[in-house]
């Protein structure tokens, strides 16, 4: 009973260690909360289990943070925002949106006899390069991909996101520039709302009181919790195929609750009152972080055999669509620097948008950048549980 107390303690104030290591320590920030959490997860568990503590219990719990987290990373979305968007803007992430698809549907194929659960894979992967690493639980958790398969596919996913963002920070414009035509829009337009949405979306802190900022996101919590709780209510009153009875019928249905939970979230942040609520995103990342850590106490080191060639396959994917995106782009006479962003939107999220954009030195591309971001965060789900209902039918 001790360890268990302990153990839930660590879930919920472990995460807070971390973010005050990385904010503290470059190489530590580089490094990520999420992976810090992951590992640090991953040594206590030894721990743990040395002291014969039940980790089935942080299995669960990470299959709930990962539910409540979805809809509080949504609230703030602003996709009324979306109208915004250029033309050429949405044509270019539609078709980094296609060449996920396409890439995913080959790797599919290719490595399904190699790697233990590809289709799963192939479905996050859709989720994560669409939308972002939230996604990629979300999808997991939906599907039902075994814990050690979710943290693996979010380390290879670190070391191949870690080589694209060099290229996009270093030689990758400048070679597309040959290729590509130049930018043809206005300069530093939004700018202002671009940089409050991209201080939320990299979580940094605003000046409110910390009692003020604690309620805050505890109401935004709470509003999250209703919509799970919702959720799990529409799936108890379906029929169950095996039996199943109370809260055993929700395994069922995983798919379908994260599909509910994910449209209450999109629905509440047309909500301008929700929307514009202090810290939701940031209380969702949080909760990501909790996820990170049980994730970790209840991995599985016998799962490392087949990382090589999961990592292959990550890559296969993320580069075959950065490539992919970028043949398309150029038929369709796609600029340089709207190729570049939707890129970044698309295999990153909004959080990398502006130091991309720094490269480029356009500011213009800041604020379409982050709604395609968003975008992704609310059509991840829906692309990424939808792709691996497919594949489970080949």
């Amino acid at each position: 009973m001790l360890m268990t107390v302990i153990m839930v303690i660590v879930i919920l104030l472990l995460p807070r260690g971390m973010q005050l290591l990385t904010d503290r320590y470059a190489f530590l920030h580089k490094l990520g909360s999420v992976f810090l959490c992951y590992a640090a997860g991953l040594l206590l568990s030894f721990v743990f289990r040395a002291q014969g503590a039940d980790l089935a219990l942080a299995s669960d719990a990470s299959s709930v943070l990962v539910l409540i987290a979805m809809p509080l990373i949504l609230f703030s979305s602003d996709l009324p925002a979306l109208r915004r968007l250029a033309r050429p803007m949405l044509v270019s992430y539609s078709m980094n949106v296609a060449a996920v698809l396409l890439m995913a549907f080959v790797s599919f194929f290719i490595f399904r006899e190699l790697v233990g659960g590809a289709d799963q894979v192939s479905a996050m992967l859709v989720g994560t390069y669409t939308g972002g690493t939230p996604n990629m639980f979300a999808i997991g958790k939906g599907l039902g991909a075994p814990d050690a398969l979710l943290l693996l596919t979010q380390t290879a996913d670190m070391i191949a996101g870690g080589l694209y963002f060099f290229c996009l920070l270093s030689f990758m414009p400048a070679l597309l520039g040959r290729f590509l035509p130049p930018f043809r829009g206005g300069r530093g337009n939004g700018i202002e709302i671009a940089h409050k949405l991209a201080d939320e979306y990299s979580g940094k802190k605003r000046p409110i009181k910390p009692l003020q900022k604690f309620w805050a996101r505890c109401r935004m919590a709470l509003l999250a919790m209703v919509c799970v709780g919702a959720a799990m209510g529409v799936c108890l009153l379906l029929p169950s195929q095996y039996g199943n009875e109370g809260l055993a019928k929700l395994s069922e249905y995983t798919a379908l609750l994260m599909l509910l939970v994910t449209s209450m979230g999109i629905a509440l942040s047309f909500v301008k009152k929700v929307r514009q609520a202090e810290g939701s995103y940031t209380s969702g990342q949080y909760f990501i972080l909790m996820f990170s850590v049980a994730m970790g106490l209840c991995f599985d080191l016998s799962a490392v055999s087949g990382a090589k060639l999961l990592l292959l396959m990550l890559l296969l994917v993320q580069f075959g669509t950065v490539l992919l995106h970028l043949l398309l782009v150029k038929l369709l006479g796609v600029d340089r620097d709207t190729a570049i962003i939707t890129s970044t939107a698309g295999i990153f999220g909004p959080a990398f948008i502006i130091p991309v954009a720094k490269a480029l030195d356009n500011d213009a591309i800041i604020l379409p950048g982050i709604l395609c971001g968003i975008l992704g965060y609310a059509l991840g789900n829906y692309l990424g549980i939808g792709f691996g209902w497919l594949l489970a039918l080949l």
